[in-house]
């Protein structure tokens, strides 16, 4: 087994979608199955990826004030169990289906990429109960797909009309532990090889710092979210095409 193409992969696209805040699974879930990787064993790796970059982001928005722990803490368990159970529901669903549905949410987070209705809402608040909801839902789809659900999520919540700040808080706190979660279930039914998941848990932690340290220093967001979404469209034509052909 190739590790250091697979180091190098985990690294660039960790860093790249690091920079604007996204888990990089989105596209290693689909890289790593056209390079061979058995396609549940690609998403725990995903998760797993998004979980160590996503956790340093997480731990200073918990210490940042904007949301308490009381007020998040039926969130992180309604993310961590529904997590788990979407996860384990790839047993019982085509895999076909999961990479198509896998591919739909792709496209709908380039797209959520360059909308801008989320800025010209009203805003509103929500009973707990409505956004514990969808935030069960979201846990749910991301385990069973494996991805964090943060491309999705944070838009939404903003189209809702839910405060900006507690969006971005609720939403980079949510994406670890339904990573880690989702990765947990996956642990428990696919053969895991850990010498490779160890490899690119420090590709990942390493391309979270890199990401940081550019994020400082970037000064045209756009044309990186533009060359993220042609890679994110690439490798989506080329896996639908591996199951054409």
């Amino acid at each position: 087994m190739d590790y250091l193409l697979y180091f190098s992969l985990t690294f660039v696209f960790s860093t790249l979608f690091g920079v604007i805040g996204l888990g990089s699974s989105l596209v290693l879930i689909p890289a790593l199955s056209l390079l061979g990787i058995e396609f549940n064993f690609a998403k725990a790796i995903g998760l797993l990826v998004n979980g160590i970059t996503t956790f340093s982001i997480t731990m200073k928005n918990l210490k940042s004030g904007v949301l308490s722990f009381v007020e998040i803490l039926p969130y992180l368990i309604a993310s961590i169990v529904f997590a788990y159970l979407g996860a384990k529901t790839t047993i019982f669903i085509s895999e076909n289906l999961v990479q198509i549905l896998l591919l739909v949410f792709i496209f709908l987070s380039v797209a959520m990429m360059f909308t801008h209705l989320r800025y010209q809402v009203v805003h509103r608040e929500y009973s707990r109960l409505l956004i514990a909801s969808i935030i069960s839902f979201i846990a749910f789809i991301g385990g069973l797909i494996g991805v964090g659900g943060g491309a999705i999520s944070l838009p939404l919540f903003m189209l809702l009309g839910i405060d900006t700040k507690k969006s971005i808080a609720l939403t980079s706190v949510l994406i670890p532990f339904v990573s880690f979660s989702g990765f947990a279930s996956y642990a428990t039914f696919v053969q895991m090889d850990w010498t490779l998941l160890s490899i690119v848990g420090v590709a990942a932690m390493l391309g979270g710092i890199t990401a940081h340290a550019i994020t400082k220093k970037i000064s045209n967001e756009k044309l990186l979210k533009i060359f993220i979404a042609l890679i994110l469209v690439g490798v989506s034509i080329a896996m639908t095409l591996k199951e054409l052909l």
